[in-house]
């Protein structure tokens, strides 16, 4: 199992608090620009500064070090939201979890009338990896319609179509029953199944996830979550290590 090891190394201010669990590396960008983030008492704004060993660093006034990192699935259930922070009124799978979990984040938001696997971590890195469009990972769906569906839509999804200014489109179909669909995505555009089904003029009854590229809900009900074997971990990184070469050669 991969762990972030102390700093041996100059690395990217980014990455560095990435591994202290601060979020992606995105996320971790706004915290710079923001003037949240601190080294040696000093307030760093740019991008491209790297962090050495000997380094202080703080976010908000904290001590920052990288964390062991820990990985869990949960299945999220429907009307639930992904949220630390819902309105007022509204569930999310925090409500679901013990308090600790705030710690961790998902990655791989499903939204609120869909279900199925989340991963939750504090590896800011991995997380990355895994919602970066660049390195296409595979999730997987079973979808319920109100109506039958037809081969024309199959070569309608497969070949894309222009959501949210660019080409959405599905990386695998099949018809499981007439009216019952599994589909493969590896792109990460927001409600992208319901949205093409609904543009061809399919109604989405039910939208599961069963699988986040090797993980799936094995031994999971509904609202339940458990922690990563190492043998689910190992196999995750190498999923992200095969999707980066992947995209390395398209």
């Amino acid at each position: 199992m991969k762990e972030n090891p102390p700093v041996l190394e100059p690395i990217r201010i980014n990455r560095y608090l990435a591994s202290c669990g601060l979020g992606s590396r995105r996320s971790c960008e706004a915290f710079i620009r923001s003037g949240l983030v601190k080294v040696n008492d000093k307030t760093i704004r740019s991008l491209s500064f790297k962090i050495n060993p000997q380094d202080k660093v703080e976010f908000n006034g904290q001590i920052l070090s990288p964390l062991k990192k820990e990985y869990f699935i949960f299945y999220k259930p429907r009307g639930f939201i992904c949220s630390k922070t819902g309105l007022i009124g509204e569930r999310t799978i925090y409500h679901l979890l013990p308090p600790s979990f705030q710690k961790y984040f998902y990655v791989g938001r499903l939204d609120k009338d869909s279900e199925g696997l989340i991963l939750l971590t504090n590896d800011g890195l991995l997380a990355n990896k895994i919602l970066h469009p660049k390195f296409h990972f595979p999730k997987t769906y079973l979808v319920s319609l109100a109506s039958p569906f037809d081969e024309n839509s199959k070569k309608e999804l497969l070949r894309g179509m222009y959501m949210e200014g660019k080409i959405a489109k599905v990386q695998e179909v099949q018809i499981k029953e007439k009216n019952r669909l599994k589909i493969v995505l590896t792109q990460g555009i927001k409600r992208q199944i319901r949205h093409m089904l609904s543009i061809l003029g399919y109604k989405v009854t039910r939208l599961q996830r069963i699988s986040l590229g090797p993980l799936t809900p094995k031994g999971l009900n509904v609202g339940q979550y458990r922690r990563l074997t190492k043998k689910e971990i190992d196999l995750l990184y190498a999923a992200i290590e095969t999707a980066s070469i992947a995209n390395k050669t398209q």
